[in-house]
C-alpha cells in the first residue's frame, strides 16, 4: 500500500512540476490601470504619477541611467513637465499576463500645451499585481522619431 500511495504522490508531484502556466490576455485589465497613469500625466501631477509605480519600480529612459523608487521617478516626471511635455497619450497594443507579472507592449505620444506633438514611439512595461491592483515595476521605452541631423 506505501509503495501505491508513494507512486500517486510521485505522478502527482511529477505532473505539478511539469505543468506550465499559460499566458493569459489582460490587454483589457492594463488599459483600464493605464488610465490612472494618463490621468495624473495629463494633470501634470508627478507625485500621483508616482503612485502607479510599485515601491522599488524602475524607469529605463533613453539617454539617462535607470532611475529606482517613487521618490526618483517622480523627481523624473516633475523634470518631463518642467521641460514643456504637457499631455501624453498610451495605446496599449497587447498584454500578457503571468500570475501576479504582466508584459505589456504599446505605444506613446507627447504633446506640449499647444497639442504639438513633440515624440512619439514605443514601451514595454512589466506590471506587477499589488494589493490586487496593477502596478508598473519595469518601465522602458524609446523613441520612433528620427534623430537630429
Amino acid at each position: 500500500m506505501k509503495t501505491k500511495s508513494f507512486s500517486i504522490i510521485l505522478f502527482v508531484s511529477m505532473l505539478m512540476l511539469n505543468c506550465k502556466s499559460h499566458p493569459t490576455d489582460v490587454t483589457a485589465e492594463i488599459i483600464e490601470a493605464n488610465k490612472e497613469f494618463i490621468a495624473a500625466f495629463n494633470s501634470n501631477d508627478p507625485k500621483a504619477m508616482g503612485q502607479v509605480y510599485t515601491t522599488n519600480g524602475k524607469l529605463f529612459p533613453t539617454n539617462s541611467g535607470v532611475i529606482e523608487g517613487r521618490d526618483a521617478i517622480e523627481g523624473f516626471w516633475k523634470g518631463v513637465f518642467e521641460m514643456g511635455i504637457t499631455k501624453g497619450e498610451l495605446i496599449t497594443n497587447y498584454a500578457e499576463g503571468f500570475g501576479e507579472t504582466a508584459i505589456e507592449e504599446g505605444k506613446y505620444a507627447l504633446y506640449d500645451s499647444h497639442d504639438n506633438k513633440l515624440d512619439e514611439g514605443k514601451y514595454i512595461v512589466i506590471w506587477k499585481k499589488v494589493d490586487g491592483k496593477w502596478k508598473y515595476d519595469k518601465d522602458i521605452w524609446n523613441t520612433s522619431m528620427p534623430a537630429a541631423p
